[in-house]
């Protein structure tokens, strides 16, 4: 057996050798240039790294809400200046019922109290956008009146709509603005021409022996205090409701028939806009006047058809 072994031993000894001398006559191989076949496996030497990772607290990731204040003074309505509301003491803005399309402007997270007439009784309720606009109804009670609110609240900024409230004694068609600049009217009210024109002709009967109480009542009641200007031409045919007076206060246009008028076919109002095109207006009866709700530079009434025809022009001096 030992001598097996010493016979394997001297065949390998030999076979180690010849090995030895090839390695060393084959150059190195430098494997970082070496690009694996996709599929293939290199070893990647990997680095421990280790981080101290403290996370920040909450507070640190929080900003604080800006603040949203109440419209103080009115901005720049998308309304005419003459149609913006008045800002009373109470901080609420009035809007003359009639004369305009009153824009309230809310925000969100906030609410806008819109107040109608005391003893108002809201029949019907309609929102252009009811999926972003919150419109509840209040109510509120003072010496056993209870007075109308509409409880309005904007879920976005950047958004119009429009709200439409019927009542048993008017209409009421309000525009909704909530805007980026994050201001709001936190009171929004009315005042009612109408209800002052009752509470004048009241007085001027209850007192007829006032020197100018015919005079006025004849008038408008409600502006016989204000400037009035009676600064109108009336050209045209001569019907018989042929107008006795135009005049204005600054806010409405009065435009009084003769009693004779009630006898005959009462007459249309249009308005004369650029190259005398005619545009509707809003008015009403009252009495054997025409009230306009809104001053007119130029208008013309009309009556009957084709060669019956009936035109008489009112033009305010100056336009």
């Amino acid at each position: 057996m030992k001598k097996l072994n010493l016979i394997a031993l001297a065949a390998i000894l030999p076979l180690s050798g010849f090995v030895q001398a090839f390695a060393q006559q084959v150059p190195a191989i430098d494997y970082s240039n070496v690009s694996y076949m996709p599929g293939s496996y290199a070893p990647i030497p990997v680095a421990k790294t280790y981080f101290n990772y403290q996370p920040k607290p909450q507070a640190m990731f929080q900003t604080e809400p800006e603040p949203i204040a109440p419209i103080t003074q009115m901005p720049d309505a998308p309304n005419r200046p003459e149609m913006a509301p008045v800002v009373g003491e109470d901080g609420s803005f009035t809007f003359t019922f009639g004369a305009n399309l009153p824009s309230v402007i809310c925000a969100p997270l906030h609410v806008c109290d819109v107040r109608l007439q005391p003893g108002e009784v809201i029949q019907q309720l309609e929102v252009g956008d009811p999926v972003r606009w919150s419109v509840k109804v209040g109510r509120s009670l003072s010496d056993n009146v209870e007075t109308p609110h509409l409880i309005i609240k904007p879920s976005a900024t950047s958004i119009v709509s429009n709200l439409i409230a019927i009542t048993d004694k008017r209409t009421y068609n309000l525009q909704l603005l909530s805007k980026r600049e994050r201001a709001w009217m936190p009171k929004v009210a009315f005042v009612y021409p109408e209800d002052a024109e009752k509470s004048w002709q009241a007085y001027f009967e209850a007192h007829p022996s006032r020197p100018s109480a015919t005079y006025a009542a004849n008038l408008a009641p409600s502006t016989s205090t204000r400037a009035l200007d009676f600064n109108y031409h009336l050209k045209g045919d001569k019907p018989v409701w042929h107008p006795l007076r135009v005049y204005t206060d600054q806010a409405k246009t009065y435009i009084q028939l003769p009693a004779a008028a009630k006898n005959d076919e009462i007459p249309v109002l249009v308005l004369l806009g650029p190259g005398k095109t005619e545009q509707l207006v809003n008015y009403r009866m009252d009495g054997d006047q025409f009230i306009v709700d809104k001053v007119i530079q130029r208008a013309t009434l009309i009556s009957g058809v084709g060669r019956n025809q009936e035109r008489v022009d009112i033009v305010r001096e100056g336009s």
